[in-house]
């Protein structure tokens, strides 16, 4: 059995975003009914349309695939690719 404070594999989850915090790096996603937060590194890399942008790029409504490892219980994001398709509906 691994303890809390073992790093995991790496996970993907695609969802909707919620809200985004760049002054704390977080972003909160909705994945199939449930919310996520997850810690956005220094170093994530982040996509819009094949470019790299900046968290604050970002916005709510984004479809997004999350790159994650999960760490001491928190899901850390490697990497954030914002879907083409465009804003989920409301």
């Amino acid at each position: 059995m691994r303890g809390p404070s073992e790093r995991r594999s790496i996970e993907n989850t695609e969802g909707t975003v919620r809200r985004v915090d760049p002054v704390g790096r977080v972003v909160e996603v909705r994945v199939g009914g449930v919310t996520i937060n997850f810690d956005v590194r220094p170093d994530c890399v982040i996509t819009l349309r094949g470019e790299r942008v900046k968290l604050r790029m970002l916005e709510p409504r984004d479809r997004v695939r999350v790159t994650y490892t999960e760490y001491q219980g928190t899901r850390v994001a490697d990497a954030v690719e914002v879907s083409t398709a465009g804003p989920a509906p409301v």
